[in-house]
């Protein structure tokens, strides 16, 4: 009975169905209960001060800074030790069902000179434990796109074209990095800045995507590269 409630609480809650696996035992269960009502509290603190936001799920020593300047659209749960950063110039808007794992960071804010851009995610995102998405140029991320463990995502790379000044001075470029819906991301994979990837694309563990990615196929390597086509 209890696992039929939970069920269907879950499933009004994100809007789609969802069904608890029959493995997990009562015990277990309960202990999960618990757990999520303790960060919904938790949430609870931040909600007058986001810019819009659903039910907030905040794990043990997570933190949300410059909540003006994000808005959660649905559901969202920001695991144990986790940081959203919102010091950026425009606003964090972050869609439905929304998952950021234990020890995972975005932050718009480097410097003070030059706060990062704007960060858009769709609708039905995770992204795994230990991951990093520094928002400098404008990141978009589609709807429906699964992220691995230990993933980074940089949209900024510095000027070094003189070397009678220190890299340091030269400046930034800032294309921005896009993710488009369907993507599956693996474990430990690097995404640098001026990327587009493509509707549907599988992306393997380890990989580092330099350049743009087109739709449908699936990549590896360093820097990653085609090794065949989904729709083929």
């Amino acid at each position: 009975m209890l696992r039929k409630i939970l069920n269907n609480f879950a499933s009004r809650l994100k809007g789609q169905p969802y069904q608890i696996d029959t493995a997990l035992n009562s015990i277990d269960l309960i202990g999960i209960i618990f757990t999520r009502v303790f960060m919904i509290v938790r949430g609870a603190r931040y909600k007058m001060r986001l810019r819009k936001s659903g039910p907030l799920f905040l794990g043990r020593r997570s933190r949300i800074v410059s909540p003006r300047k994000i808005e959660f659209l649905g559901v969202a749960t920001l695991n144990d030790n986790s940081l959203i950063d919102a010091r950026v110039k425009t606003m964090v808007s972050i869609g439905k069902n929304f998952t950021l794992g234990q020890n995972s960071i975005i932050e718009g804010f480097g410097v003070i000179t030059n706060l990062g851009s704007k960060l858009t995610v769709g609708s039905n995102v995770g992204i795994s434990a230990n991951s990093l998405i520094s928002i400098r140029g404008n990141v978009e991320i589609g709807n429906d796109v699964i992220i691995g463990p230990y993933f980074s995502l940089h949209p900024e790379n510095h000027v070094f074209e003189r070397i009678d000044l220190p890299i340091r001075l030269q400046g930034e470029r800032r294309k921005g990095i896009c993710i488009k819906n369907n993507v599956w991301i693996g474990a430990r994979v690097t995404v640098l800045d001026g990327v587009t990837i493509g509707v549907g694309t599988i992306v393997a563990a380890g990989a580092v995507v330099v350049k743009d990615i087109p739709d449908n196929c699936i990549v590896a390597g360093v820097p990653a590269t085609i090794i065949s086509y989904r729709d083929k």
